[in-house]
C-alpha cells in the first residue's frame, strides 16, 4: 500500500524516496537519519517524499527483504557464506523495491547503504529508468567508491574537500550533516535519573553506540572506566547487541564495574542523555557521529577522538577532543571532568555551539536547495 502524501503547489512535485533496509528492525544512525530527513522534507512545497523501510515502521512503506538477523542470514552465516548479513539485507531490499521503482517512479532516491545503491544502479540500467541516486556517505565508504553514484552528500567539510581535491565535480556534492534528534520530553534531571534507576550521587558516563570492539571500541571504554578509583561512577551503554557483546559483558563483570546495558527508543534515549553527566564516544573514526551532536544539544560535555568529524562538529579548540588511541587518556580526562570541571557549565557551552551550527531549519533549507539542483538536471550524471 502506498503512503498518502499531500501534494502542494501548482507544479508537479519532486518524488523523493528515502530508503533504509534496516529501519523497523535496527535503530542506529542510518535508520534514525532516514526518518529524520523524511519527516522534515515531506512537508516542503512541491515534494512527494516517501519513506521505505525493511521492517514495520510508522509513516513508511515496508519492502520485502532478507533480514540481517533472519533465518536465511543465520543459515548462510552458519555455512560461513556471509559475515554479518547486512549486504544480504540490502541486496534483497533492492530487488524488493523494484515494484516501487516501476509504479511509484521516484525522481530521486536518498540512501546510505552502498550495496543497496549498487543494486539500484543495475536495476536502472536493466529497466531503462531515470531516477537519480543521492548517496549520503554515512558509513563512510569514501568518495573513491561513492563517486559511481549520481550525487553525494558528505557529512562534514573535510570529506567534501578531499573529494573535490581528487577531482570530483563540486556540482555533484554537498555538505549536509545529519539532523539531530529533538526531544519533546520535559523531564527534570532528577526524573530522568529515576527512569534510569541511577542514584543521586552517582557520576554517569554515557555512550550511545553499537556494542562492539572493532569500531566503537567499547572494550577500550570499559577498561578505561575500570581505572577510575572512585566507586560512584556508572557507565551507561545505550545501543544494540552485536557478536562482541557477550565478550564485553563478561569483561565488565571481570573488571567489577557498574555497567547498564540499554536498548532504548529515541524518546527514551533522550532521557538517558538528560540523566547523564558526561558523554563519551571512543571510536577513532566517524563519518559524523550524530550521537555527538545529540549529546551536545542535550547539554552534555562530550569526549571523543580528534578525528575529522569531531573537529568539524566542535572546532579544533574544544577541550573534549582527546587522543583516545592511547591507554589512560580517557580515564584521566573523565577523572578531571568528575573532580575539577563543572559539567553543567561545560555542557551548556557545548549546547550553544551546536544549536547554532546544526540548526534543523538551516540544514533542511540546504538539503532542499540541493534537491532542486538535482531535479533541474534532466538525466542521471552516471550512466
Amino acid at each position: 500500500m502506498y503512503q498518502e502524501v499531500e501534494r502542494k503547489g501548482p507544479d508537479k512535485p519532486i518524488k523523493i524516496a528515502f530508503l533504509s533496509a534496516g529501519l523497523g528492525k535496527i535503530s542506529r544512525g542510518f535508520e534514525i537519519s532516514s526518518t529524520a530527513w523524511h519527516s522534515h522534507v515531506r512537508g516542503q512545497e512541491n515534494v512527494d517524499a516517501r519513506l521505505f523501510s525493511g521492517g514495520k515502521y510508522k509513516n513508511s512503506t515496508q519492502v520485502w527483504n532478507c533480514s540481517r538477523n533472519g533465518y536465511i542470514a543465520r543459515l548462510l552465516r552458519s555455512f560461513r557464506l556471509i559475515e554479518d548479513g547486512c549486504r544480504l539485507e540490502q541486496i534483497s531490499f533492492g530487488f524488493g523495491f523494484l515494484l516501487q521503482l516501476l509504479f511509484y517512479k521516484p525522481d530521486i532516491i536518498w540512501l546510505q547503504e552502498a550495496s543497496l545503491a549498487d543494486v539500484l544502479l543495475k536495476l536502472r540500467k536493466l529497466f531503462g529508468l531515470r531516477y537519480k541516486i543521492l548517496f549520503c556517505d554515512g558509513a563512510p565508504v569514501g568518495h573513491a567508491v561513492a563517486k559511481k553514484f549520481d550525487y553525494l552528500i558528505f557529512l562534514h567539510q573535510f570529506a567534501y574537500d578531499d573529494a573535490v581535491k581528487d577531482g570530483l565535480n563540486p556540482g555533484r556534492c554537498c555538505v549536509i550533516p545529519h539532523l539531530y534528534f529533538e526531544s519533546s520530553n520535559k523531564l527534570t534531571k532528577y526524573e530522568a535519573r529515576e527512569f534510569l534507576k541511577v542514584r543521586k550521587n552517582q557520576f554517569v558516563v554515557l555512550c550511545v553506540a553499537a556494542w562492539n570492539r572493532h569500531h566503537k571500541r567499547i572494550d577500550y571504554l570499559i577498561e578505561e572506566i575500570s581505572k577510575i578509583t572512585s566507586g560512584d561512577v556508572v557507565l551507561v551503554l545505550c545501543g544494540q547487541e552485536e557478536q562482541d557483546t557477550p565478550y564485553l559483558k563478561q569483561m565488565s563483570e571481570d573488571l567489577k564495574i557498574e555497567v547498564r546495558w540499554h536498548t532504548f527508543s529515541q524518546e527514551d534515549l533522550s532521557k538517558a542523555y538528560l540523566a547523564s553527566d558526561l558523554f563519551v564516544l571512543p571510536s577513532l573514526n566517524e563519518a559524523l557521529g550524530a550521537v555527538l551532536i545529540e549529546a551536545g544539544t542535550h547539554g552534555l560535555p562530550v569526549i571523543c577522538h580528534p578525528h575529522q568529524a569531531g573537529q568539524y562538529i566542535f572546532g579544533d579548540d574544544y577541550q573534549g577532543l582527546v587522543d583516545l588511541s592511547e591507554m589512560n587518556n580517557l580515564s584521566n580526562v573523565i577523572t578531571e571532568f568528575k573532580n575539577t570541571r563543572n559539567c553543567h557549565y561545560e555542557g551548556s557551552r557545548t549546547k550553544e555551539i551546536l544549536d547554532e551550527k546544526f540548526s534543523r531549519e538551516r540544514l533542511t533549507s540546504v538539503f532542499m536547495k540541493f534537491i532542486q539542483q538535482i531535479s533541474d538536471n534532466k538525466l542521471p550524471t552516471v550512466r
